[in-house]
């Protein structure tokens, strides 16, 4: 089945760094669609949009800049390099209305994508949110736009990475991050899943918790010689995942945002785990699923 992803596409040519990753990780990119997605911050250009939009037929105005041009021209490069039909491929170049993220969930929310495609940079901003769960203003957006997407925040390509490290803890979100990855990876048999169990405390059973996820991906043909378990002891998460991803060189960690509830807390593979992977985790994609 073809996948359809939104790829950000920042100001900056030389950090394409998702779209890389997409075009890097699939066997035949070609069977896969793109929409190009530009955010305009800068003042002039948002008028220029809004020229466009209000007098589309009027060709007196105002040109998008050069760089912007450049780095979608690069964009659209990479992908006809990559054997992607023009067909197959959108770009929409939108003036900031709400907030960087909020307009990227939102356009998520309209397009029904299967996954958001970030590079490096552009997590940034989506790790601003995550370090402010309480503020009224984000719980709004993830009742409202939120996530209704899994997003890939993806650093520079690092050639011979392959694999992915599928984090599970029983959480629902934890099983919808196994699903996600079992609809990605379906047709993808170059990449192989460990499923990695973290081991933090004693009393938590984690054979159901493997013969769950390992049922889930057999529904999505995934081959059971695919597919490792790995249970690892550690204090923290966080750090226990970053250094399996290490030793495994994987290519992608999937997570689920969103943790197994113990009296009311979140207490495992949550989002906390995501914010403290954004900004440690080095040339391995991470996979978040709502």
């Amino acid at each position: 089945m073809n996948k359809h992803f939104l790829a950000t596409v920042s100001n900056e040519i030389d950090h394409l760094f998702g779209l890389q990753f997409i075009c890097s990780f699939f066997s035949k990119m070609s069977e896969n669609k793109v929409t190009l997605f530009h955010i305009c911050r800068d003042q002039n250009l948002k008028a220029t949009l809004t020229s466009i939009w209000d007098n589309p037929h009027d060709v007196s105005a105002a040109p998008i800049p050069v760089e912007v041009k450049k780095s979608i021209e690069k964009a659209q490069l990479i992908l006809q390099d990559h054997q992607v039909p023009v067909d197959h491929v959108v770009t929409k170049t939108v003036a900031e209305k709400y907030g960087k993220v909020k307009d990227i969930l939102a356009e998520s929310a309209r397009g029904q994508y299967d996954a958001i495609v970030l590079g490096r940079r552009a997590s940034y901003a989506l790790q601003w949110v995550f370090d402010r769960p309480a503020d009224e203003t984000f719980q709004s957006m993830i009742r409202e736009n939120s996530c209704v997407s899994p997003f890939w925040i993806c650093p520079d390509v690092e050639p011979g990475r392959k694999n992915v490290l599928l984090c599970i803890d029983g959480s629902e979100n934890g099983y919808r991050a196994v699903d996600h990855v079992g609809f990605i990876l379906s047709n993808q048999e170059q990449h192989n899943i460990t499923l990695l169990f973290v081991e933090k405390t004693v009393g938590i059973e984690s054979v159901e918790i493997f013969e769950r996820a390992v049922s889930i991906l057999l529904e999505h043909k995934i081959k059971a010689t695919r597919i490792q378990r790995t249970v690892v002891w550690g204090l923290s998460v966080p750090n226990t995942i970053i250094s399996e991803a290490k030793k495994g060189k994987y290519a992608v960690v999937a997570i689920g945002l969103g943790g197994k509830q113990q009296d009311g807390v979140n207490t495992r593979v949550a989002g906390p785990t995501a914010v403290k992977l954004i900004s440690k985790l080095e040339k391995t994609s991470l996979w978040c699923c709502p």
